[in-house]
């Protein structure tokens, strides 16, 4: 089992890369594959009819996409750099 995610490395689209995602594939491994080598602090979010939300990097990604079911195609993921609000609230 395998899906591609599309990731948006910046606000205007341009840039993407697309990560093969496994049901083993975290959220964590997705920020990973995206990043630049030695760049600091990144969030994965999703951004759906206008609301973004980070994801936590335990989060498995196969599963939440599969929850979005249909509406997977409305749902755009964004690589933020910049750590990610939920992660600082748990510290």
């Amino acid at each position: 089992f395998q899906m591609i995610l599309t990731v948006f490395l910046s606000n205007n689209e341009q840039i993407l890369t697309e990560v093969p995602i496994t049901p083993e594939t975290t959220c964590r491994d997705v920020v990973e594959f995206c990043k630049e080598p030695g760049e600091g602090s990144c969030h994965l979010a999703e951004v759906w009819r206008g609301n973004e939300r980070p994801i936590p990097f335990d989060h498995m990604m196969y599963d939440h996409l599969q929850k979005w079911g249909p509406r997977r195609e409305e749902v755009k993921f964004f690589l933020r750099h910049e750590e990610s609000p939920a992660e600082t609230n748990e510290q």
